[in-house]
This record gives C-alpha cells, structure tokens and sequence, in this order.
C-alpha cells in the first residue's frame, strides 16, 4: 500500500501527508516499525438512479442458484413473531 510514515513523521507533518492523500496517495502508519493503521481517499459516494440499477437487473437476469438457495435458508430459519404471545 503506497507509502509508509511513522507516527513521529506523521506528527511533524500532518498537513502534507493530508494534501498527499486528498490528491490520491496512500499511507501505511507505523509505531515502532509495526504497521496500525492505513490512510486512504475518502471515497465519494455516487447515486445511481433507479433506472439505471433496474436496466442492469435486467440485463444480468435471473439467477436460479441464488433464488434457490434464499428459499432454501428461509425455511430452515422457520421466522416467528417475536410479540407473539402464545410462544
């Protein structure tokens, strides 16, 4: 993963790591040469709109296997009403 930067580096310069990352780097965080933790882009969530996610349902089609194996797992869990009082 892209870079490495101990925590003392980190301390002195935060700011340039900061801009590094906000234009695309990637930082591994090291404390006494033993990696804690990964600094990264922030991803931006992207919207989709409901048309374009129905088209690519429909393009992918159906898949039996998987339909199969919901109802499978539905009926092994036997769901039951947890404010049923008659339990």
């Amino acid at each position: 993963m892209g870079r490495t930067i101990s925590v003392g580096q980190l301390r002195q310069n935060p700011t340039r790591m900061l801009r590094e990352v906000q234009a695309g780097a990637t930082y591994t965080v090291t404390d006494h040469g033993r990696s804690v933790a990964a600094v990264v882009p922030r991803s931006r969530h992207r919207w989709v709109p409901v048309e374009e996610v129905a088209e690519l349902l429909r393009t992918l089609g159906d898949d039996d296997a998987w339909r199969h194996e919901i109802s499978e797992q539905r009926r092994a869990e036997q769901p039951s009403d947890p404010w049923d009082d008659q339990r």
